[in-house]
């Protein structure tokens, strides 16, 4: 027998009238295109009535048929806000970060389209309005960012990725109406909370094309995102939203951008008390909307746009053509269509957390949870011939969401999933362990707030064999618990240790929000699983996995660093100076990409189609492998490929993911997997001519298990 071993852990505008009224309304003819119907409807508006439309709660006009219509929501992960507050009931999927780990973009648009089916389920029930603030993709270039555990990846292709998947699964795919309105956020290089409503972010032209901007392209000219979200930081001196240059030479003009921007709650009063950019409410507007911010989460609009319209600061035609982008929303969304006429007018309340919703939140978690360490095959664990389980940890029987949370129904915790897993034939023990300590909290539901605890933090004795018995076999998980401050969560970590320290054997299993230093636990313990914030189906999914009835298969979507030491200041968004695996050159615990499973995967016969390349922009590059699951059970394998340029004259990253695919391969099975390259994977954003270029020369195209754990490669030559 074992000695100890430790597991730790709106309204609707009928048209019948239009038919019936001899001088209808040109706004009410469902035969002009939607434009034409925005610009009739908003040239009936009074001054006072368009600016008020600009707010993010924008009044009815009774006159004229317009209901109040409510643009703030949120859907991270799942609904989670309301006009009228956190919503009783809906499916909590895995928070962004663990859906960054699943590398599955196809499974993060299937999600969405669950949620999206939600979101219009209360909509159909006059209980909210089909815009939502998500999602957020700015970079995950550093581990200290409070927000890491709301956007995918510190990779931009990974990031694009999943970041599309979530736009059309959410805005869905019919050809005429939007089923909700989706805003990318926060636009652009907002990765710092020190300096959250004052700060700058100095960013050179080509890392902004080639690193901060990516995902927000790929989200508006391939996902169709109908809003964006700017941000309360400067862009090389100059407010986010009022950015001329971002919000409408690079979003409308390059990309192709005909929707409405929102400005981050507060950003444009920023402008005036923070960034001091401005003197005045009314400059500030006039800059913002000029700019195209069309849309203002604040009171400086309400405050000050009349009065900068009637000082000559702006015009009215600017303040018309921004309130008929947001129309245009509107009228994309049916909101002034016969119900029928809307394909998603039918979605009744039944999809709200359905037993279908269930089954993918747990299919979602599953994937998402990454095994990290795993020395003598001391996971799957059996429960044949085992007495007794303890689960220790202060939220092991807590299923803790993560921020921008709604309230399901149904949460299952570590605890519960257990305890269901090993039925009555083991005996199950919780000890807390030990408390939480935390500063501040923000961006939290409700129900996800939870008092600092009076008394001992420390770890006793007592509290760590509080559940053992003599002569049984004793196992422990404990969790940690991640506040969106890296001090709190360090601390946790910290007791943690103490309580592994005790017992002989630890499994360690982390629910948290963002990568955290594991130095220790890696040299000691014998097992960890990375799980994040898995959502509400968490401890169903994390027993799973721990029993093998599930064998991981996530891969990090972010470096994993042994110190905060070898990393610049955080509000350096220089990603040269050693960010993310582009550019570290220092030894790290687990590299971008990294994943284990209970399987081994071989990588084999490696060919591209031609060795050499003379018309660059027209090539295709088709590169083909074979992936050969080696081991006793299936499991599935995340192929990554990375470029690297090796002959360029200007700076490049050591290497960058251009292609993946997440396969399912049986045990003793070989799968063929086929990627592609373009021309678009081997350019780098020149500054002489203003353009993305190919530099001829050689470059290296790798494919393996990680960023460092690359199985085969390839040279090839391109010549333009």
């Amino acid at each position: 027998m074992r000695s100890s071993v430790v597991l730790i852990i709106i309204g609707i505008v009928h048209l019948s009238a239009y038919a019936q009224n001899e001088n209808p309304h040109a706004y009410l003819d469902p035969c002009l295109s939607f434009e034409e119907r925005a610009l009739d409807l908003v040239s009936r508006m009074t001054l006072e009535e368009k600016v008020a439309q600009m707010n993010s709660f924008a009044p009815a006009i009774a006159r004229l048929g317009v209901p109040e219509f409510h643009y703030h929501n949120e859907a991270l992960h799942g609904i989670s806000e309301a006009p009228g507050g956190v919503l009783a009931r809906a499916t909590s999927f895995p928070q962004s970060i663990a859906l960054g780990s699943t590398w599955n973009p196809s499974l993060v648009r299937e999600v969405f389209t669950a949620v999206s089916d939600e979101i219009r389920a209360y909509n159909n029930l006059g209980e909210i309005d089909p815009s939502m603030w998500s999602p957020n993709i700015n970079m995950l270039r550093d581990p200290r960012w409070g927000r890491n555990d709301e956007a995918y990846s510190e990779d931009p292709y990974l990031m694009s990725r999943i970041a599309v998947a979530f736009v059309k699964g959410i805005q869905g795919d019919h050809p005429t109406y939007l089923k909700t309105i989706a805003s990318p956020k926060h636009f652009v290089a907002n990765n710092s909370e020190f300096n959250r409503h004052d700060g700058n972010s100095e960013v050179d032209e080509r890392w902004l094309r080639e690193y901060y901007f990516p995902a927000y392209k790929a989200c508006f000219q391939e996902g169709g995102a109908f809003s964006s979200m700017c941000a309360y930081n400067r862009v090389n001196g100059v407010p986010a939203c009022a950015n001329d240059w971002l919000l409408t030479t690079v979003l409308r003009d390059e990309w192709g951008f005909e929707g409405y921007v929102v400005s981050d709650c507060g950003a444009i009063v920023d402008m005036v008390e923070n960034h001091k950019y401005v003197k005045t409410g009314e400059e500030a507007a006039a800059l913002a909307v000029k700019a195209g911010c069309e849309l203002n989460c604040g009171p400086v609009y309400l405050d000050a746009l009349v009065n900068a319209c009637k000082q000559g600061l702006i015009s009215e035609e600017d303040i018309s053509m921004a309130v008929e982008r947001l129309f245009l929303g509107r009228f994309k969304l049916g909101l002034f269509a016969e119900p029928g006429e809307v394909p998603y007018s039918s979605i009744g309340e039944e999809v709200i957390e359905s037993e279908e919703h269930r089954e993918l939140a747990l299919k979602a978690a599953r994937e998402a949870i990454i095994l990290l360490k795993n020395d003598e095959n001391t996971l799957p664990l059996s429960s044949d011939g085992m007495k007794s389980i303890a689960v220790i940890g202060p939220n092991a029987n807590k299923c803790r969401l993560g921020s921008y949370s709604g309230i399901p129904s149904r949460k299952i915790s570590v605890l519960e999933g257990i305890k269901e897993k090993v039925g009555d034939r083991v005996q199950v023990f919780h000890e807390k362990g030990c408390n939480i300590t935390f500063k501040e909290k923000i961006n939290f539901s409700p129900e996800e707030w939870i008092d600092p605890e009076e008394g001992e933090d420390e770890v006793s004795q007592e509290q760590i064999y509080a559940t053992a018995v003599e002569e049984i076999e004793f196992k422990m998980l404990y969790d940690d618990y991640l506040d969106n401050t890296k001090e709190s969560d360090e601390v946790l970590m910290a007791r943690a240790v103490e309580l592994a320290k005790q017992v002989d054997q630890v499994v360690l299993v982390t629910l948290k929000g963002f990568q955290i230093k594991l130095n220790w636990e890696e040299e000691n313990l014998p097992a960890i699983l990375e799980a994040w914030y898995t959502g509400q189906e968490q401890g169903h999914a994390i027993a799973d996995v721990l029993f093998g009835d599930y064998n991981p298969g996530g891969k990090l979507p972010v470096t994993y660093y042994r110190t905060e030491d070898d990393l610049p200041h955080i509000g350096d968004y220089d990603i040269t100076k050693g960010r993310t695996y582009w550019f570290f050159d220092k030894e790290v615990l687990y590299p971008f990409g990294y994943g284990l499973s209970y399987t081994t995967f071989k990588y084999s016969n490696l060919t591209v189609n031609a060795k050499e390349f003379s018309n660059a922009k027209d090539m295709e590059i088709l590169v083909s492998l074979d992936v050969s699951n080696t081991g006793q059970v299936g499991g599935d394998e995340v192929v990554q490929l990375y470029v690297k340029d090796i002959e360029s004259s200007v700076i490049q990253p050591e290497k960058e993911l251009r292609e993946f695919k997440r396969i399912n391969i049986a045990a003793g099975e070989t799968k063929t997997v086929q990627l592609q390259l373009s021309y678009d994977d081997f350019t780098f954003w020149n500054e002489n001519t203003g353009d993305f270029d190919i530099e001829e020369g050689k470059f290296e195209i790798q494919v393996g298990g990680s960023s460092q754990d690359i199985r085969l490669s390839e040279r090839i030559e391109i010549m333009n």
